[in-house]
């Protein structure tokens, strides 16, 4: 799901991104400070970001899968106009029938080690 999640980014089409997403799904986005709940606030997250050339670099990854939930954490880099940013990320997945949806995303700047 990860890498379906990085593919739908790099078609650089907003609304083939939030088909991943279940209706009621939740978008703590890397790039915004505010809680971006369901389709519409999500849309517009990504209609914003994706005004740029976005790459996705997945770096490490974890994943846990039950019958219908899975999640997936690690680290990513974002290649937003040739500046990379360093982030972290972790996903909830839930089945819907035969599909998974992103039920929960969090991503977030990683800190710089001290």
């Amino acid at each position: 799901m990860l890498e379906t999640w990085v593919n739908k980014i790099r078609t650089n089409d907003p609304k083939q991104v939030v088909s991943l997403y279940h209706n009621d799904g939740l978008l703590l986005g890397t790039f915004s400070d505010i809680e971006l709940k369901g389709h519409d606030l999500i849309l517009k997250y990504f209609e914003n970001l994706l005004k740029s050339q976005v790459y996705v670099e997945i770096v490490t990854q974890h994943k846990h899968e039950t019958e219908s939930l899975m999640t997936n954490s690690g680290l990513y880099n974002f290649i937003v106009d040739g500046k990379t940013v360093n982030a972290r990320f972790s996903f909830v997945f839930i089945k819907t029938g035969d599909d998974w949806k992103i039920l929960s995303h969090h991503s977030s700047v990683l800190p710089e080690s001290h």
